[in-house]
């Protein structure tokens, strides 16, 4: 029988997503100059705590949450497949109806993405999370009955609203479990196993729309519908609400957990002018979302993210006819569209992968030039797939192309979490970031007909905006270095009291504000 680490951790100044409602800590013995700005582990004990703590949540809470983006992509690109089928004729839907619908949709899911999170954040992310499945399973379910243009439309733009928060919850989620250099590998797990499932779930369901029914239309949407809402319920039950009720943790691991995220957010308490913890109600307070809109840098950032993302939107959806246009075609065009996405996990072709890039980037704690690194080879694989007339070559470099841009998203959430420690502002941003789906439009809007075979100009147009998307990364990690050493100039000769003060702000400055947290960059 395994023998429990005996340690001992402060109760005071909890700051974890386990804070209860309402719950009111004395903020003491706050750390020394010499104390990280985020955990490490001291003692080989709490190196094995870690070990344990993560491996549970990697293969428990990780591919649940993966296996529900699946689902999220399948229930949101399922009409598409139904289109092959007598669903358009059976609905009374016009030739123009489901693409205009699917568009549509955008503008729910892009829109959205910042207010769900932030009710995630106010009524509990294990509640948000399985209400939105609910939600978009009984949607997909609903598109069964559609009998003309109006309920698509209705139906499509409440998906969005249904779906629109998933992503950034489930990252802001991550966030409060993982601390700063264990999250982005853990992030880049996230997506990668969901572009891994993704790449056979669309074959899947375009399999299962090819069995026809003369008794039971559009069956096939009920059943994916279906099998939505019980993985609701799956995730409802399995996945944990904070540290102290997570069931696959022992009690030594439970308070573990609590104390790493608790180092982590240290220097980041909010207290009144007794010296005690502010209640924390899990509102957004107007002075949140002022921090975060004033916040240049990490607005620029989401900008500059857009532009990292958009060889993802692009290829995601318009892949299949840039590999016709290299001279293959039909159903061998659709299957040879698979492979760039599965491979741009692993090391191929001399190329890094994504798990590579993120693991690589926690363990060398740093973002940014990781980040433009893997905008680079997305760059490479572009250029190639521009110059050459080689179609076997091409076909080549488009994995080459996502295996740097998968990567970029997940570092940059990762960067944003790292340097707002507050949870009320982290997940304001984090939805913001979600602004980034903002690609698929612009992709849309290059990715024409008219540009076929070759595919040209799009691609020459983003390999454009990827070269500015990398200048702008280049810029946020000049700036925030020279805010770093801004602010050790200015506390350079603080003695330990006014550092202290700093730290309970004293200064009227919080989170990110007090001069006495780095950035990462």
């Amino acid at each position: 029988m395994a023998i429990e680490p005996n340690l001992k951790y402060p109760s005071e100044s909890r700051t974890s997503v386990d804070k209860p409602i309402g719950d009111v800590d004395l903020v003491e013995n706050l750390p020394s100059q010499n104390v990280p700005h985020f955990y490490v582990p001291r003692t080989p004990q709490e190196a094995a705590l870690d070990r344990s703590i993560n491996t549970k949540l990697d293969f428990i809470v990780l591919p649940l949450l993966a296996f529900n983006f699946m689902l999220c992509g399948i229930d949101k690109t399922n009409i598409g497949n139904a289109a092959t089928t007598s669903f358009a004729k059976d609905a009374h839907l016009k030739p123009n109806d489901i693409s205009n619908a699917v568009s549509l949709l955008s503008v729910t899911f892009v829109t959205l993405q910042p207010l769900s999170t932030i009710i995630g954040r106010r009524v509990g992310v294990k509640y948000w999370i399985s209400f939105m499945i609910v939600a978009w399973g009984s949607l997909c379910m609903a598109h069964a009955g559609i009998k003309n243009r109006e309920t698509l439309i209705a139906l499509r733009l409440l998906l969005g609203a249904a779906e629109a928060g998933f992503v950034p919850s489930v990252f802001f989620y991550l966030s409060t479990w993982y601390p700063k250099y264990h999250l982005g590998f853990r992030l880049g797990l996230f997506a990668g196993m969901y572009s891994i499932a993704g790449a056979f779930s669309g074959l899947i369901a375009y399999g299962v729309f090819q069995i026809h029914s003369s008794k039971y239309k559009s069956w096939q949407l009920l059943v994916e519908g279906g099998i939505t809402i019980f993985a609701a319920l799956i995730t409802f039950l399995v996945l944990p609400s904070k540290q102290t009720s997570a069931w696959f943790l022992s009690k030594a691991e439970r308070e573990h957990s609590l104390h790493r995220m608790d180092i982590d957010v240290m220097k980041n308490f909010e207290v009144d002018q007794d010296g005690n913890a502010i209640k924390d109600t899990r509102m957004l307070s107007i002075r949140d979302i002022r921090d975060v809109l004033t916040d240049w840098k990490k607005l620029l950032t989401v900008v500059f993210n857009i532009l990292a993302t958009l060889p993802v939107s692009a290829f995601g959806t318009f892949l299949p006819l840039v590999v016709k246009g290299m001279g293959y075609s039909g159903v061998k065009a659709n299957l040879m569209s698979v492979s760039p996405f599965v491979t741009n996990n692993v090391a191929s072709c001399g190329a890094f992968g994504l798990f590579i890039f993120v693991y690589s980037s926690d363990h060398f704690r740093e973002r940014s030039l990781h980040t433009v690194t893997s905008m680079a080879l997305a760059l490479i694989g572009l250029i190639v797939m521009y110059t050459s007339y080689d179609p076997h070559l091409r076909y080549g470099f488009t994995h080459v192309c996502l295996a740097g841009a998968f990567s970029a998203g997940p570092l940059i959430v990762g960067w944003l979490a790292n340097n707002t420690p507050l949870l009320g502002p982290r997940s304001l941003i984090i939805g913001i970031n979600g602004y980034s789906n903002i690609a698929g439009v612009i992709a849309g809007q290059l990715f024409k007909a008219q540009y076929a075979p070759s595919y040209g100009y799009p691609l020459k147009i983003t390999m454009i905006l990827i070269a500015v998307g990398m200048l702008g990364f280049l810029g946020m990690r000049g700036a925030y270095m020279y805010e770093n050493r801004w602010r050790a100039k200015q506390i350079a000769g603080w003695d330990e009291e006014q550092r202290r003060a700093e730290d309970r702000g004293e200064n009227g400055r919080r989170g990110d504000q007090r001069w006495t947290f780095t950035f990462t960059y």
